[in-house]
């Protein structure tokens, strides 16, 4: 409640809720509320919740707490107000990371939460605390949720809450993660930035959030997304390629991404069938410390293929499953001691017996 007046953060179905309609306009940027009382539509008035008197933290990060699928994602929350960083060498970063939370798959979730407009440089923010949280090991996080769940949670119980949520959930789950920027409105300029990101392979979302508050005086918040959308590209400050141009790119594209779930469902590849790392040609950044390392013990280079889109391979070093960059990425940081210098494209270190990587194999199949 504020001053008298009931706010409510719901799901709107108009199959149930036939005194409400909710209509969607691209050509505009607002959405549109109208209660509804038979023949009348009376408009909903929007105001920012500056004008409410609702604030950031006390009422906006309540309510994602309060609703995790705000972020879009079937999500639970880890913690908020995270401030725990540590820092080699150096005092730790004072930066408060406004909520931390973890997808069905053990995927980390990074949201910055901004009250009314976003400024300009929330992207660089949030890209500081993702690069922050990228370090964090199943570990780290359960101590996390510990300190947010209290009552003396130990690690051990905070751990178990996060397997129960996302079973699969382990270290190498954890990344690539994801940025949110929920805000009430986003400028033109963070909006391009937010989409030269997402092109560039960070996944980043942006969440617009605006609130309503009808004739009965009901404040009721309305979400949507705005990045990615298919016609998002139109917000690009830029000039594009044509179009054909444009498809073929997106068709090989999705050729690339596609490559588990097409030699699963050919089955291209028997279950079970050897494979072996191999440091791709192409790949120069640590390449000696990274091949020495990989055959400085017989099974570091050992996989098996499972009919598994997700998790394909079982390394035979640790008889664990992966995601085939993502084992990659463990590789090289194991090999370097530091992450990867350039980004992995798994496909294509992985060969079969006749030394054709994933990725030519995949081309094979129409």
């Amino acid at each position: 409640m504020n001053g008298g007046v009931a706010w409510s953060v719901r799901t709107v179905d108009l199959s149930t809720t036939p005194t409400q309609l909710l209509l969607h306009n691209s050509a505009v940027t607002d959405e549109l509320v109208f209660t509804i009382e038979g023949a009348a539509a009376t408009a909903a008035q929007r105001m920012s919740l500056a004008t409410a008197g609702l604030l950031e933290r006390a009422h906006l990060q309540e309510w994602v707490v309060t609703h995790p699928e705000i972020l879009g994602v079937d999500a639970k929350i880890v913690t908020f107000e995270f401030d725990k960083w540590s820092a080699r060498g150096v005092p730790p970063p004072a930066d408060r990371l406004d909520v931390l939370a973890i997808d069905r798959t053990g995927r980390l979730i990074v949201a910055e939460l901004k009250r009314d407009r976003a400024p300009d440089t929330t992207t660089m923010q949030a890209i500081n605390y993702a690069a922050m949280a990228s370090r964090f090991s199943l570990d780290t996080l359960a101590d996390a949720h510990a300190r947010y769940v209290g009552n003396g949670a130990t690690r051990e119980d905070a751990r178990a809450s996060l397997q129960e949520w996302a079973p699969e959930i382990s270290d190498e789950t954890l990344t690539p993660l994801r940025i949110v920027l929920l805000a009430g409105e986003f400028g033109q300029t963070l909006t391009n930035t937010a989409l030269f990101l997402f092109e560039a392979g960070i996944d980043i979302h942006l969440r617009r959030y605006q609130l309503f508050e009808t004739r009965s005086g009901e404040r009721v918040l309305w979400v949507s997304q705005m990045l990615p959308l298919p016609d998002a590209e139109e917000l690009m400050v830029k000039p594009r390629s044509s179009t054909s141009t444009q498809l073929e790119v997106k068709v090989r594209r999705e050729r690339r991404a596609s490559i588990p779930a097409r030699l699963v469902a050919s089955q291209a590849i028997a279950e079970g069938a050897a494979l072996t790392i191999v440091v791709p040609a192409g790949v120069q950044e640590d390449r000696e410390a990274i091949s020495a390392w990989l055959t400085g013990h017989e099974r570091r280079a050992d996989v098996r293929w499972r009919h598994d889109s997700q998790y394909p391979v079982t390394w035979l070093r640790d008889n664990k499953v992966y995601n085939l960059t993502s084992l990659i990425r463990l590789i090289v940081t194991s090999a370097t001691s530091h992450p990867p210098r350039t980004q992995i494209w798994g496909p294509s270190w992985y060969r079969d017996q006749h030394g054709r990587a994933l990725h030519q194999i995949a081309e094979d199949i129409p």
